[in-house]
């Protein structure tokens, strides 16, 4: 199936400003940033800013100031739904827990955005089986997720965010629950949309992780800057 092309991912004077009881926190302070194709890591202790970043760039959470673009769009200047079905269209995630669907065989999990595009019943199947083939579980199609372990189900996850062949990829501590050689494998799974010129965005607190990247930035106390590589 033909996904979406590559297109530019990135903010202008984005930031994140929430009440408190004596007065505001400020989560992200105004930031400025062309995501180059590749993949880019977020780097930062836990509290630092990283998954409000991460939230704002996918439109789950609103900014105080600034916006996000994907190509011509501004992410935020679009309805609730047609953040949802922008995301639906051009963004894949992967999450640390891996959030599959737990009724779900792994195969019905990568068909589900597929599903909910309105694909074809075969389309999605071939699609699915190709994915999971790519990263190498075609064997483990119909296992439910509790059959699963831990890695198998990130590597199932990261072949469900690819199931539309995203411009964008939002990983968030993919490999956070996983021992470093599971870790290392998920991470090499990610590279691959990286390399044929897709925006990979990785969050995590790792930095021999965030060394593997093509890009990185650094976030501390809100303020997001240009680490070296």
């Amino acid at each position: 199936m033909t996904g979406a092309q590559p297109a530019a991912l990135a903010t202008e004077n984005l930031s994140r400003v929430y009440p408190s009881g004596e007065g505001e926190i400020t989560a992200l302070s105004p930031f400025t940033h062309t995501f180059a194709p590749g993949l880019t890591a977020v780097v930062g202790p836990s509290g630092s800013g990283k998954s409000t970043l991460l939230n704002l760039l996918a439109g789950f959470d609103t900014p105080s100031g600034g916006r996000v673009r994907v190509g011509d769009t501004d992410l935020h200047a679009l309805s609730e739904t047609g953040r949802a079905d922008f995301r639906l269209a051009n963004y894949g995630f992967v999450f640390q827990n891996h959030n599959l669907v737990s009724i779900l065989s792994a195969q019905e999990n990568v068909e589900f955005p597929l599903l909910l595009a309105g694909v074809p019943a075969r389309e999605r199947r071939d699609r699915a089986r190709t994915l999971l083939d790519d990263v190498g579980l075609l064997a483990r199609a119909g296992h439910l997720p509790h059959q699963l372990s831990g890695g198998e189900a990130q590597r199932v996850a990261i072949a469900r965010a690819l199931a539309r062949d995203p411009a964008v990829l939002l990983a968030d501590e993919p490999t956070g629950n996983l021992d470093t050689r599971t870790g290392q494998k998920v991470l090499e799974l990610l590279t691959g949309p990286a390399r044929q010129g897709r925006t990979v965005v990785l969050i995590t607190h790792d930095r021999d992780v965030a060394a593997l990247a093509d890009h990185r930035l650094e976030v501390r106390d809100g303020v997001v800057s240009r680490g070296e590589h």
